[in-house]
């Protein structure tokens, strides 16, 4: 495929939260945080690879493919336990490509380290920033259940009596720390997550 040819699907944000429950139902079930390592690893058979120096050759944490057996890590990130939360959402948005675009993948043929930075150079910076939102929205809704997360919400406000009057993105910005180790998520990944569900 002419990686210049590349257009990226139309995919809504309620199809993406779907497929990402769907999925997390089918591997995982309801419980937090989600185990994406043992998801890939032990129940869908993709080979986590670590690669020294992927963040610096391709500007990315991590990338799958278009086979679906390998999903290559950059190393020192892998290696490095203060990054764990940013490597786990890296593999769930790599698993949403799988999930949201894998017609796409396959006719890409990435199976290499070259290949893929072939695509980031030719593609278009529109259509490669489409499907990268769509999988980290897929990633995003995959790893912070929304059920859970509201439940999570409601039972921290009352932990933390002092911030109950105060206005909702406000009390999103003071709980995204606590409530992101819960999940095993970032800060900034869970803070996304609460203002999208436009709590009062």
């Amino acid at each position: 495929m002419d990686y210049k040819e590349f257009k990226a699907p139309f995919i809504s944000n309620k199809e993406i939260k779907g497929q990402a429950d769907l999925f997390r139902k089918k591997y995982w079930g309801d419980i937090i945080p989600v185990n994406i390592e043992i998801i890939i690893e032990e129940k869908i058979s993709i080979e986590i690879i670590p690669v020294p120096g992927l963040k610096q050759q391709c500007n990315t944490d991590a990338f799958i493919s278009s086979d679906w057996k390998s999903v290559y890590v950059d190393n020192e990130k892998y290696m490095d336990d203060s990054y764990y939360n940013r490597l786990r959402f890296s593999i769930a948005h790599e698993i949403g490509h799988l999930v949201l675009h894998k017609g796409l993948y396959e006719e890409l043929k990435i199976g290499s380290l070259g290949d893929f930075r072939d695509f980031q150079t030719d593609v278009s910076g529109s259509q490669y920033s489409y499907i990268e939102t769509q999988a980290n929205k897929f990633a995003n809704y995959f790893l912070i259940p929304r059920k859970i997360l509201i439940k999570e919400r409601t039972l921290i406000i009352k932990e933390y009596k002092e911030i109950a009057g105060l206005e909702a993105k406000l009390i999103n910005s003071y709980i995204a720390t606590p409530l992101g180790k819960k999940f095993g998520v970032s800060a900034e990944a869970m803070e996304i997550a609460l203002n999208s569900e436009n709590n009062n």
